[in-house]
């Protein structure tokens, strides 16, 4: 089974934002990002509201008076994933930028038979056994085949005539990795 594409800058940060989202380490980290501000910023909210409150002795008036300070926290838990999700596409974006990447942002042509799959593109050709490939996902847009943890082959939706057409890549791609395994 055979698919030619064209690789694009986009498909890259496609890539790098769902591994981010279902790489186990981005994960802890990602939630240590989001959470650990937003417990320190409430510590602190309640630290004030404690010190403040000592020499008022009116704890639900000294909290509405410090309500836009604890508001900060709940703003921020909403903000945080699009900013993350912002800033890692400037990332990305501004790493893949760095270099021509020839080899990477080209015509495609991926190769799938029950012995390997075959990437080859203008400047390289890449071959890969099943045994080799830890796993093969998808996702609306893609289908991502892992060469390892970091590195997989893209193939974008877009280079199907129609939905089945990718549905019956991807399934054929996870067969021959299965049959592979055993």
């Amino acid at each position: 089974m055979t698919v030619e594409f064209e690789l694009t800058k986009d498909d890259l940060i496609a890539f790098n934002l769902y591994h981010n989202v279902h790489s186990p380490t981005m994960r802890r980290q990602y939630f240590r990002s989001w959470f650990s501000p937003a417990i320190v910023w409430l510590l602190v909210c309640t630290g004030i509201w404690y010190l403040a409150d000592q020499e008022r002795g009116t704890p639900l008036q000294t909290f509405l008076d410090l309500l836009p300070l604890f508001s900060g926290v709940p703003v921020f838990l909403v903000y945080f994933p699009w900013a993350y999700r912002r800033k890692l596409t400037k990332i990305v974006d501004g790493m893949i930028s760095e270099g021509k990447n020839r080899n990477i942002l080209s015509h495609h042509r991926l190769d799938i038979s029950p012995e390997a799959i075959t990437d080859s593109s203008k400047f390289e050709k890449t071959s890969n056994a099943w045994q080799a490939i830890e796993r093969v996902v998808k996702n609306e847009d893609y289908a991502f085949i892992y060469i390892d943890s970091l590195k997989a082959f893209i193939v974008p939706r877009r280079a199907f005539a129609d939905a089945g057409a990718f549905d019956e890549f991807i399934h054929t791609a996870m067969r021959y990795r299965e049959n592979a395994a055993v």
